[in-house]
């Protein structure tokens, strides 16, 4: 059966060729999309843990004293870890300093870089090149003595140093942290955006992906119906069994499946040079991240065509009744309401993360979202004949119209048939639907919101002992009133100069600004430019300096220096 099922597939005349490509056209777009997505997860969880140890001060406290002897791998390091920009460019700046003799390795380097030296990034050492020094390299004390080796960068044009400071001035620094071990776990990702959320987005996006494949085999497979339910009719006739029917049946979405897993392949490769210029993190994939593991191919080389025979098995199932089972056409009973459990457990599980949060672990979020995406998946298609039928027979109650009646009528006798030509297109919206949602929502939390105006305004947290000159015209001394959250107390006489961060009520000498300036894309746009601030219970002279803004013209040298 077999043999002439391969036969029946590839001599069955032009309307059998129609149905083999369409069907192996569906098949390629959905593997090569489904592909991509698990060569991102995969590319997205190289790319952090390359990165994981600029997390290891993040994992500790300020401290005041260095940990009593030796941590695991060398002594501890003092470590600040903060981010400088260039224009639109972010660099990382990693400023360290030893407690021992034996300090802590650091991915990239030979060794920890002594007091006025520094390493940098390849791509950054490119810029101090052709950047003015009094704009970039006059940020970063001492001289360049190598390079940092890819294997510590998120991408071939991050921007990084690493720059080495003598132990007591870096110790004195309020901002700095001990560090006895350098992190190997990722965090967070290039550019902030968190590791575990975007492998879980990719790992659903995935799940998303395979449906449709399924669903558009299956309508692929009812092209021509009636003429191929004809012909399997006629095999049971002449004493054919419904296993050999289905044998048949099965070769021939098998074969269209295994021509569209080739191709789905090709599109992979095609598309993977691309894809990793994309900078999806806020930085582009490195050569050789997106990969496929022996489990992801097999996956799409064996699962994805014996997915497409139990598809047409199942889209096929009407010539099982009987040899004459294409001609007993009777009304199937209503779809019942239990079809609805479904769709509502998968949506109480994800609502049930929003109320009580989704598990810590990234493996419990992959677990918690792919079970709840899945569940509703399948409830979408389970109930998507009870909605018909309900929304038909409403039609076919208020409307006046003898065509939509009757339209009514029909689409409530075979609400599963009528569902069945567009649920792949349901699925596709709701894909659709759940990763603009997504996308939108982390634009929204990471993106920043300058409304196109000019950056006239920076904000510089103060971190060393020098003093601040507070006559400066155009800028605003920030004092500091305790840690978390942020409150600044600021002359009145100083704020006038710097607009972009709020005003004064008037005849007020000082005034207390409740906000994270240094969270803020500052300028004259922003909300922070159109509050007026309440006045300060402290004097200014009585509280240590937190920061300083500085008011520019707005050109990029002006900025930059």
């Amino acid at each position: 059966m077999i043999r002439l099922g391969w036969r029946l597939t590839v001599n069955g005349g032009r309307e059998s060729a129609v149905r083999l490509v369409v069907t192996a056209a569906a098949v390629a777009l959905g593997v090569g999309l489904l592909l991509i997505s698990l060569a991102g997860v995969h590319a997205l969880n190289a790319q952090n843990h390359r990165t994981a140890w600029l997390d290891s001060g993040d994992r500790f406290g300020p401290q005041l004293n260095p940990p009593a002897g030796p941590a695991t791998g060398g002594d501890a390091l003092w470590w600040q870890h903060s981010l400088d920009h260039y224009g639109t460019l972010t660099i990382d700046r990693v400023d360290v300093a030893p407690t021992g003799p034996h300090p802590l390795a650091l991915p990239g380097i030979p060794a920890i870089p002594g007091p006025g030296q520094f390493y940098v990034s390849p791509a950054l050492a490119r810029l101090l090149r052709s950047a003015p020094r009094a704009e970039l390299g006059d940020r970063f004390p001492g001289v360049e003595i190598g390079m940092v080796g890819r294997s510590a960068l998120p991408a071939p044009n991050s921007l990084l140093v690493v720059v080495g400071h003598r132990t007591a001035d870096l110790s004195a620094n309020p901002r700095s942290v001990v560090v006895p071990a350098i992190t190997t776990q990722p965090g967070h990702g290039a550019g902030g955006w968190d590791a575990n959320k975007l492998q879980t987005i990719l790992a659903v996006g995935a799940l998303a992906l395979l449906f449709p494949v399924l669903i558009f085999i299956g309508t692929a497979t009812r092209l021509a119906a009636a003429r191929r339910e004809e012909r399997f009719a006629a095999m049971r006739l002449v004493g054919a069994t419904p296993r050999q029917v289905s044998t048949v049946a099965a070769v021939e979405a098998s074969v269209a499946a295994f021509a569209g897993v080739l191709v789905g392949f090709g599109v992979f490769l095609l598309l993977r040079p691309v894809l990793t210029n994309v900078p999806f993190t806020g930085a582009p994939f490195a050569a050789g991240d997106l990969a496929l593991t022996p489990a992801d191919i097999a996956l799409a080389a064996l699962g994805v065509p014996a997915a497409a025979a139990l598809a047409a098995r199942v889209a096929l199932r009407r010539v099982q009744i009987s040899p004459l089972g294409v001609s007993r056409r009777v009304t199937p009973a209503a779809p019942r309401r239990w079809r609805l459990v479904p769709v509502l457990i998968g949506v109480a599980e994800l609502a049930a993360f929003v109320v009580v949060g989704p598990p810590s672990s990234t493996g419990g979020q992959l677990l918690g979202y792919f079970s709840g995406c899945l569940l509703v998946m399948i409830g979408l298609v389970v109930a998507g004949p009870w909605f018909t039928m309900l929304g038909a027979r409403i039609m076919a109650r208020r409307t006046s119209r003898p065509a939509t009646l009757i339209a009514g009528r029909r689409l409530a006798d075979n609400p599963r048939g009528a569902f069945r030509a567009i649920s792949g297109l349901i699925l596709a919206l709701f894909s659709t639907s759940v990763s603009v949602g997504v996308i939108t929502t982390f634009g929204a939390y990471h993106g920043g919101a300058s409304n196109g105006a000019t950056r006239n305004t920076l904000v510089a947290r103060f971190t060393g002992p020098a003093p601040v000159p507070s006559h400066l015209t155009g800028a605003t001394v920030l004092h500091q009133v305790g840690d978390l959250p942020p409150v600044y107390v600021v002359s009145c006489s100083e704020l006038v100069h710097t607009p972009a961060i709020g005003r004064c009520p008037p005849g007020e000498a000082a005034v207390t600004i409740a906000a994270n300036l240094f969270l803020n894309d500052v300028n004259s746009q922003t909300r922070l430019a159109r509050t007026t601030w309440p006045a300060a219970a402290v004097a200014v002279q009585d509280l240590p300096v937190g920061g300083v803004v500085v008011e520019t013209d707005g050109k990029k040298g002006a900025v930059e220096r």
